[in-house]
């Protein structure tokens, strides 16, 4: 598909015209161009400027703009390449003259840049006209695509930034989450060491009430002759609240605990009957009684010991 050169030209003289319009109309470009030739024509400056001004607003702006310089009774070449330079910074000139008196520095130094500007004298011919218009309408399309190139390449770059940006922000914020997360772990350990601490306490303090409010009645109605039924539930309560204490204090208590039967026949023995009264009293045989002192050893860690059964249960059963 052919690429589009859109073409104004300039020029006060209808020959002049007639010209451009021979040149860039019967043909749509030089043999083998890639490019197609779209041709407008003014006579006076001032209206050129409209033409470029409704060009850019239409998005179809001018590649190339043929500029005479002499176009009375209007404004000359000079005033109209400056007023376009200024609505349309990459549009190319050609500035065309029949005169010898405007410098072409001074053209230039009016209507910059220097490498979007040549500079003919007429007479000119359309062999001439065809060259400069291939020749500039493929720089104008090939800067266009640069331009497009580049600010493609610039969003990405600002579109890298940003997310350079956001990943910096996000790393930020993570690292302030693990801060908090770390943070609110060691809140948590201090605070669970301290409930510990605290629920430690509080067992400790209770055991001590415990000891100090219910031992004594305990051992106050171990005395008393009329609830003798009761001395051996009344033996495993001081048991278990000394056991307790035990456990707090150690720990872990290193005995195992004693079954119902063994926990009456050890308040027996703590009260000082012998094996065979256990016996007769318990309706059970004299070798049942000795496996269960055996029991209750064990249990107590006393298996290899030669303390006796009766002094230990009369300093761990209760108060001396």
């Amino acid at each position: 598909m052919l690429k589009q050169v859109r073409i104004l030209a300039v020029d006060d003289e209808p020959d002049a015209l007639d010209i451009y319009h021979d040149a860039f109309s019967s043909v749509s470009a030089t043999s083998g161009s890639e490019f197609q030739f779209d041709v407008t024509l003014r006579t006076q400056g001032d209206q050129a400027v409209d033409a470029v001004r409704e060009a850019l607003n239409a998005e179809a702006p001018f590649a190339v703009i043929f500029l005479d310089m002499k176009m009375p009774p209007g404004p000359d070449g000079l005033w109209t390449g400056e007023q376009i330079r200024q609505l349309d910074p990459d549009v190319n000139f050609v500035v065309v003259t029949g005169c010898f008196d405007i410098d072409p520095s001074e053209i230039v130094s009016r209507i910059l840049p220097e490498d979007k500007m040549l500079y003919v004298q007429k007479p000119f011919h359309l062999p001439e006209l065809r060259q400069f218009a291939t020749a500039l309408g493929a720089k104008w399309h090939s800067e266009r695509l640069l331009r497009k190139a580049n600010a493609e390449l610039e969003q990405r770059v600002n579109q890298l930034k940003i997310s350079e940006k956001n990943l910096l922000h996000s790393k930020s914020e993570l690292e302030n989450l693990n801060n908090q997360l770390m943070e609110t772990n060691h809140a948590l350990s201090v605070l669970a060491r301290n409930l510990d601490g605290t629920r430690k306490e509080s067992e400790r303090r209770v055991l001590q009430r415990t000891r100090t409010l219910i031992l004594p009645i305990v051992e106050k109605l171990l005395r008393d002759e009329g609830i003798g039924k009761y001395y051996v539930e009344l033996n495993q309560l001081m048991w278990n609240i000394e056991n307790l204490s035990l456990d707090f204090n150690s720990g872990a208590s290193s005995a195992q605990p004693l079954s119902a039967s063994e926990m009456r026949i050890a308040a027996m023995i703590k009260n000082g009957m012998r094996s065979e009264e256990i016996a007769k009293h318990l309706h059970i045989s004299l070798s049942t009684v000795k496996t269960h002192r055996k029991n209750i050893r064990r249990k107590l860690n006393l298996t290899n010991s030669g303390r006796s059964l009766q002094v230990y249960m009369t300093s761990h059963m209760g108060l001396e």
